[in-house]
């Protein structure tokens, strides 16, 4: 019996000992006795592959391919009668109307939908708040806080000397606050000289608020005298 307790103690501890715990850390490089598929044969999105001319293991999607929704609601996206929210109001995503025109105002239709159709789109606190957010991480290291395109990035252009950054946009100026609301939204979209588009970045409802944000900013540089309440101005000399 004490034979059998120490063989099977010698064990436990030699399987203990191989195995290590579950859950320890370590750099060492780990000791595999089930490998879980960690090291499949498997073609990388980023790797080479000789097979091909281009050396290339992604390929490229065939031309014309338009994606068909986010692939999170697929019984959704594959039913026949699927059509994206985008194809039925293709100025929220463009800030162009029908005859390739920009939007003076903002859209009058949102992509939000109830019942199959498509909701009115306002601009409210809400909005406004998003477009704030959006703005001060995206534009405002460039443009500055106010809109008047002394951000950070303008300071060290002129520590560094660098060219480009002075193309830096002041939206303050009349071209700009001349420009109709789907104007910037496409800059907004696709970018404009040395500026880069953020298309990719901000959602269309993020453009349209950052835009709302943008004129809120201009008008508080430039507000008409008319809009200013008469206890402001009964403060100004």
């Amino acid at each position: 019996m004490s034979r059998y307790l120490a063989f099977l103690a010698v064990a436990v501890i030699a399987m203990v000992s191989f195995l290590g715990f579950q859950g320890k850390k370590s750099k060492d490089t780990p000791v595999y006795v089930f490998d879980d598929m960690d090291y499949q044969n498997k073609y990388k999105a980023q790797g080479e592959n000789t097979f091909f001319a281009d050396g290339r293991d992604a390929r490229p999607p065939v031309a014309g391919t338009v994606a068909r929704g986010n692939a999170l609601e697929p019984s959704k996206v594959f039913s026949p009668n699927y059509r994206r929210t985008e194809s039925l109001n293709p100025s929220f995503v463009t800030g162009k109307d029908a005859k390739g025109a920009f939007l003076v105002g903002f859209p009058a239709k949102s992509l939000a939908t109830a019942k199959g159709e498509l909701q009115d789109y306002a601009i409210n606190d809400r909005v406004l708040e998003v477009g704030r957010g959006k703005f001060q991480i995206y534009c405002a290291v460039c443009h500055g806080l106010a809109a008047d395109g002394n951000g950070i990035m303008k300071t060290r252009s002129k520590i560094e000397g660098d060219v480009a950054i002075v193309t830096i946009a002041n939206l303050q100026a009349p071209i700009i606050r001349g420009y109709p609301n789907g104007q910037i939204f496409d800059v907004i979209t696709n970018g404009k000289n040395t500026m880069m588009g953020y298309g990719d970045k901000l959602s269309p409802e993020e453009r349209w608020a950052v835009v709302a944000y943008v004129r809120a900013l201009q008008l508080s540089q430039n507000c008409p005298a008319d809009l200013v309440p008469a206890a402001v101005k009964a403060q100004i000399k």
